[in-house]
């Protein structure tokens, strides 16, 4: 038998045997998009493959829903279906990220990276938003989960099949693809007839004149294989940009040592930027390739006057729409809209007139 001392340290190397035993485990990772996606093939995949080479971790991968369909992947990792959710699409979660949205606002002068260091700035911020609680810590701690951003898409833009916007009657009653609810709050104020569907259905609804344009970003395109189908494209103004969320669970990181979980916090936050920087690149490329056979890209400054002024009103008060009732669901969504304003700004981008005087009040 062993004495006390003897039978302490016993049973603490079968204590560490276990976790490193479960360090060294295959983990299931879990995307319910394709791998042609810029949030798989140049994500998930660089951050997998990055963990497996710097740690003991080896991944088994599962894409396109095959395992966990979008909107899921709450469930599934709280569930032990995944231990990896990559990505955890917070607007499909209705009501579940509330907060989350606020990258989808409207904004001026912004970029995939711009914005993916913005989001990874307001996740770190201490600064509370509802009582003691930060913003990572209301929309994300608060659900037994640990996140990161992804790379964040480069400026949703309005684009048609070939209808030219030049004044707000052209907007008018205009059918128009809409891939969440902040696209149908701006869409509705700028005069537009939203008409939501997820983007995997917009080829054929484009086709038969279902809708007669949408709101995306370029680079999503080549996702979907919209090229052949836009024409034309207001450029300068971004119809917010989406973010998401690399996520694992709380009990599964606490498993970790130490120095993993710096290996992990380490890798999304490069895989995040590089992600940000191939998506930034991969919108140029679409728009080179959409302009070479025919597509017009125009310039919001370069649109007339009452023009402009509509886009920057429907602009602003989408902000106030999404604010006021997000606030009359319960959440803190001024605070939050507040502090995002300064961290884009603090990037170089810019918030539509009228924004900052609400948001001062």
């Amino acid at each position: 038998m062993f004495n006390r001392p003897a039978r302490r340290a016993f049973v603490a190397s079968l204590a560490l045997s276990a976790l490193g035993a479960a360090v060294a485990a295959d983990l299931t990772i879990s995307a319910g998009i394709p791998k042609a996606h810029f949030w798989v093939g140049q994500h998930m995949d660089p951050f997998a493959n990055a963990i497996e080479a710097s740690t003991a971790t080896k991944f088994k991968r599962f894409y396109a829903g095959e395992l966990v369909a979008v909107g899921r992947e709450l469930d599934a990792l709280k569930g032990g279906t995944i231990d990896v959710a990559a990505p955890l699409l917070a607007p499909y979660h209705e009501g579940r990220f509330a907060l989350s949205d606020v990258t989808q606002l409207p904004t001026y002068n912004t970029s995939a990276v711009s914005v993916t260091r913005a989001f990874q700035k307001l996740m770190d911020s201490p600064a509370k938003i509802k009582g003691d609680k930060s913003f990572y810590q209301y929309e994300i701690a608060d659900k037994g989960i640990r996140a990161w951003p992804l790379g964040a898409t480069a400026p949703y833009a309005i684009s048609t099949t070939g209808k030219v916007l030049q004044s707000p009657a052209d907007l008018k009653g205009l059918p128009l693809r809409a891939g969440s609810a902040m696209h149908t709050i701006v869409l509705q104020q700028l005069g537009a007839t939203p008409v939501t569907m997820p983007a995997s259905q917009a080829y054929e609804a484009l086709s038969r004149g279902t809708v007669n344009g949408l709101v995306l970003s370029v680079g999503d395109w080549k996702s979907y294989s919209f090229q052949d189908l836009i024409k034309y494209t207001v450029t300068g103004v971004s119809i917010g940009h989406w973010e998401s969320y690399l996520a694992t669970t709380e009990d599964l990181w606490n498993k970790l040592p130490a120095s993993e979980r710096q290996t992990w916090d380490r890798i999304a936050r490069e895989t995040a930027m590089k992600n940000a920087e191939g998506i930034d690149r991969q919108d140029v490329e679409v728009r080179d390739t959409s302009e070479k056979k025919g597509g017009k890209f125009v310039a919001i400054t370069a649109l007339p006057a009452d023009m402009q002024a509509h886009i920057a009103k429907a602009s602003a008060n989408t902000w106030i729409q999404w604010i006021e009732q997000t606030e009359k669901k319960g959440h803190p969504a001024k605070a939050t809209a507040r502090l995002w304003a300064s961290l884009v700004q603090a990037e170089g981008g810019k918030v539509p007139d009228g924004v900052a005087e609400y948001l001062a009040k």
